[in-house]
């Protein structure tokens, strides 16, 4: 099952010792494989000064059980057979911001 930009899923922890995590999908159906696999930004608990915080009016549908944040400097590539649970969908304005840091990080200043 394919997951659309914006969708917050519970995936493999891939950067700590837990079995699993949240995650935010940032790409769409451009992405190669995307049948496959998609392009995801970590979500943590851990509040960090660049980290970007999500309030439940970031969430169209669905929502966090505890006060978090996303990193978007921590994106990584993740199967969809290896996507555990849906968590919601946060609004198009957050993951266009979720996006836009990715992209300064890459050298590609989009941010307003």
């Amino acid at each position: 099952m394919a997951y659309d930009r914006g969708t917050v899923v519970k995936g493999p922890d891939l950067f700590g010792a837990y079995d699993h995590r949240p995650y935010v999908c940032v790409s769409e159906d451009s992405h190669p494989f995307s049948d496959e696999e998609a392009l995801y930004a970590a979500i943590t608990t851990t509040c960090r000064a660049v980290a970007i915080p999500l309030t439940a009016e970031d969430f169209r549908a669905g929502g966090l059980p505890r006060e978090s944040y996303v990193n978007p400097w921590t994106v990584t590539s993740i199967r969809h057979a290896d996507i555990v649970g849906r968590e919601g969908h946060l609004v198009a304005g957050t993951t266009e911001q979720i996006a836009n840091e990715i992209g300064a990080y890459l050298g590609l200043d989009t941010r307003e």
